[in-house]
Order: C-alpha cells, then structure tokens, then sequence
C-alpha cells in the first residue's frame, strides 16, 4: 500500500542532515522512545552518498513473543543518502517476517522558509492471507503518524540545543553535552 506524507520541521535547513545524523541525536532518541537498543551499524560515504544502517531493538511482550517466536524485535533501517540532491532512500528489514513485510521508499527535503519541509513516500506490503490488507492499513497509518511524531523530536532535539530556549521549555529529557 503506497503513503505520502509531508510536513514542516521547524529547524534551520542547513542543520537537518547535519543533526539526523549525528551520534548524539540518535542517543537522545533512544532514551527518548526508550528503546532496548538503537545504534548505527554502518556510516559509510560511498561514491558521494551516505550508506547508513540504524538498528532498533525493542523488547516484546509475552503475547508477542509467543506469536513471533522472538524475544526481541529488531529493525534495520537501511538509508542512501544524497547530500547533493536533499533526498534519500529507505527501507526497513525486520528480524522476522521478512518474506511477510516489506517497507520501503523515498524521502527528499527541501527549504520552506527558514526551515525544512520533508516530504516521505513509501510502499509497505503484508503477505498474510485474509488479514493482510487490513494490516497495511494500519501500518500505513501508523507510518504517517510516527513520521509526523519523528519531525516533532528534531524540533524538540533542536530546541534543546539552542542557546535560549522559551521559559517553558524543558529541553531534552536529558544531558546530551
């Protein structure tokens, strides 16, 4: 099922790469979302773009568990990235169900103002027999929503390292210096 989705991310243009891809934001988003792990796994510039892998562990419950014989579910996020162009590949590859689950598509971002627009599209595909359809839908849902939800974390990231942040602003949960 294909999505698009588009949105405005209230940091400088010329800070988005820059801050997504840096160490100490991917830390911040780990105890942020307090995830069981999250790590880049592979940061390398081949032949002008960035080929980057960011691996999410999150612990299952019980039930789960049990239907997904894992304890752990694991996705890495494989990225091409073009500095050059503003844009970029991704796909994600789940530790189960790979035959089952595809996620993949394009992101490209572009100035809007003074800040970034992030324009994301993608395909997601459920191989289960009768309820498949059913859950693309709301996978797809939940794609849009969370990649709505990951703009707002850059903003929240960002504003805690300005230098003054509004009074009622707590900043980031806690100290990335």
């Amino acid at each position: 099922m294909h999505f698009e989705v588009e949105h405005v991310i209230r940091i400088p243009f010329d800070k988005y790469f820059e801050t997504v891809l840096s160490e100490k934001f991917n830390l911040w988003v780990k105890n942020r979302l307090k995830v069981a792990e999250r790590a880049i796994v592979r940061h390398e510039e081949v032949a002008g773009k960035i080929h980057r892998t960011l691996r999410v562990e999150t612990d299952l419950s019980e039930r789960a568990r049990k239907w997904l014989k894992v304890n752990r579910l694991i996705i890495d996020e494989n990225m091409v990235i073009d500095k050059a162009t503003n844009s970029y590949t991704w796909e994600y590859i789940p530790n189960v169900g790979v035959k089952r689950f595809t996620a993949s598509g394009t992101g490209r971002i572009a100035p809007s103002g003074e800040h970034v627009k992030r324009t994301i599209a993608g395909d997601i595909t459920v191989r289960f027999a009768i309820i498949g359809s059913r859950i693309e839908k709301r996978l797809v849902e939940w794609a849009k929503n969370n990649m709505g939800k990951a703009g707002e974390m850059l903003e929240e990231y960002h504003r805690g390292l300005s230098p003054t942040p509004a009074a009622n602003d707590p900043g980031p949960d806690f100290d990335i210096g």
